[in-house]
């Protein structure tokens, strides 16, 4: 893109008066323009302060109708403008080096993920008609698999354009170094500015506590959309349930916010047929469906156990398996899974019957003290004893993660003054425990 900057101020004329358009913007020098910005030269901190206040979307504009390309404008003061031409070389490489397994062609939908899917697919087809894209599900539903996918398809479509994946620990991170010197914080700035589409991991681990983290993230938000760049989000529980300032959440409603289920057994099916290939494994259909019937809630877990059989058929020269064979191998995670299954019920059943309820009543919603003890100790050992986060025992109970943040609380107050209690507690944990 090299268009006349002569004309963009033709442009911006049409619609400035000649008094302000001669003060402010003739004043200003184009310092660069190109596919990712257009960065202009301020003779002082009056002039910068208004025009960004007052000119910089017409700006944005009258490049656009010049062009045909939105790109965002920056205005600096002279001494800084060497500044961004180093910065623009450090960062002139901004895309992130995708996957190629985490690809569209490998990842296999069905009911349980379809919509987030097609929305994924939608994200490279037509940037920013869906924005943000907020992707959600426990882990190894095949969210950062999407993430990849839409990057590394964007750059194969359209390779001039900057595309950049990060979780959020390495953003936080990056921010916290950053923040040691003004230079390097403006450089993080420009960087994440520049993106045509950003993809964050793991969103649900910034909190309230990182105040000036969520701030530049607020910051680099608002500046990305309101410049029609792609934002895809992924986390382990719905927007309405992150731990983030509401004017953050709120943003995050205004695109399309797609569920991903644990795989369906079609899905896993697929899954399990696709890495048996490409690990050469050869097992029978009947084998493949047992796996897929073994291991029903991550993909990553189905994947582990190809990665079992291929470490075992290597190792003692297989020439093929048996399904006592594969229940052999894999019987640590058949334990596990059933040892699971069994106990999540039985957990529940169990403590009721310790204070003579019925499951459904310690299930419910009843606020009265004999069952919101046993119903918040339920929640305890499932969340303690089993590691499932406080979003999926949330969903169990049909409440909020902060009704379970609640819920652990009082349990480990209520065990810290009653030495009773605090041994029921560890009866149910070791009779429940993983061993």
């Amino acid at each position: 893109m090299d268009p006349s900057w002569k004309r963009v101020l033709e442009e911006v004329s049409k619609e400035i008066p000649p008094t302000y358009f001669d003060k402010f913007i003739y004043t200003l020098q184009l310092e660069s323009l190109t596919d990712d910005r257009c960065i202009l030269i301020a003779p002082s901190s009056n002039i910068k302060t208004h025009v960004e206040k007052k000119y910089q979307n017409h700006i944005e504009e009258a490049i656009f109708r010049a062009s045909g390309n939105r790109v965002p404008v920056e205005i600096v003061l002279e001494a800084q403008s060497n500044l961004n031409v180093v910065l623009e070389e450090k960062f002139k490489d901004k895309s992130y080096s995708f996957n190629p397994d985490y690809s569209f062609e490998n990842f296999i939908v069905g009911n349980s993920n379809r919509l987030a899917f097609s929305a994924a697919m939608e994200c490279v087809k037509n940037p920013a008609e869906i924005n943000p894209l907020y992707l959600f599900g426990k882990v190894g539903v095949g969210k950062t698999h999407l993430l990849h996918a839409i990057g590394s398809e964007i750059l194969k479509k359209e390779p001039w354009k900057t595309v950049h994946y990060v979780d959020i620990k390495s953003f936080m991170s990056e921010f916290l170094f950053a923040l040691q010197s003004r230079d390097s914080i403006e450089s993080f700035k420009i960087k994440y500015q520049s993106y045509n589409c950003l993809l964050i991991d793991d969103i649900q681990l910034l909190n309230t506590g990182a105040e000036k983290t969520q701030e530049e993230f607020f910051t680099i938000f608002n500046f990305l959309f309101e410049r029609k760049r792609q934002i895809v989000i992924a986390s382990d529980r719905p927007s309405s349930e992150l731990p983030l300032h509401e004017r953050l959440k709120s943003r995050f409603v205004t695109g399309v916010q797609a569920d991903i289920q644990a795989p369906d057994r079609e899905i896993r099916i697929g899954i399990l047929e696709k890495n048996c290939q490409i690990l050469n494994l050869g097992l029978s259909a009947e084998h493949i469906e047992f796996i897929a019937d073994l291991i029903e809630d991550d993909t990553r877990a189905l994947l582990g156990a190809l990665n079992d059989l291929a470490l075992h058929k290597r190792a003692f020269s297989h020439l093929f398996f048996t399904t006592s064979m594969i229940e052999d191998i894999l019987k640590n995670r058949i334990f596990r899974k059933k040892n699971f299954l069994l106990s999540q019920d039985k957990v529940i059943e169990h403590i009721s019957s310790l204070y003579n309820l019925d499951p459904n009543e310690v299930m419910g919603k009843s606020r009265k003290p004999e069952y919101v003890i046993p119903r918040h100790l339920c929640m305890y050992v499932l969340h303690k004893g089993f590691r499932l986060n406080k979003s999926q025992v949330g969903r169990m109970f049909s409440a909020e993660h902060t009704t379970v943040i609640h819920a652990v609380r009082n349990i480990e107050n209520k065990m810290k003054d009653d030495k009773d209690f605090s041994i029921k507690v560890e009866e149910v944990l070791n009779r429940f425990r993983f061993q």
